[in-house]
């Protein structure tokens, strides 16, 4: 019997320095990691741009879902620049607006309830993308 071949998908969070907002991605992107361990592929923002084989490998092998924090959408960015095909974005303005959530007055350095609530949010937001696009994977297998 012949195995089946891995299918994960890759996720590429906005990785700003110094902001709030990227804080809130990356406590989304470990949720997400967390709550689909054997689905996902965090590839990191730093590593594409520096040209890490095994990075751009993983981003390049599966569906690359990008969640972008602020306006200039640097994670999309990043992988456009790398001719990298997106499967899906997630903007965080959207989600919160969506979920009417707010940051304010949240200290980056140390989210609280209101930043975690966000992060939760776009983590299923962007889980419920994985889950779409793992069940289309199998589902054309059949």
């Amino acid at each position: 019997m012949s195995e089946v071949p891995e299918f994960k998908v890759a996720v590429l969070g906005c990785s700003g320095i110094g902001r709030l907002v990227s804080t809130v991605v990356r406590q989304a992107v470990y949720m997400i990691a967390k709550d689909r361990p054997e689905e996902v592929e965090v590839v990191g923002a730093g590593p594409l741009t520096g040209n890490v084989p095994e990075a751009l490998e993983r981003a390049r092998k599966y569906p690359l879902i990008v969640i972008d924090g602020c306006r200039p959408k640097c994670a999309t960015a990043i992988a456009n620049g790398k001719d990298l095909e997106i499967a899906a974005a997630i903007w965080v303005a959207e989600v919160a607006a969506k979920h009417k959530l707010s940051i304010a007055g949240e200290n980056r350095t140390e989210l609280g309830d209101k930043g975690m609530a966000l992060a939760r949010a776009i983590a299923d937001e962007a889980i419920a993308k994985i889950d779409l696009i793992v069940a289309e994977e199998a589902m054309s297998t059949l």
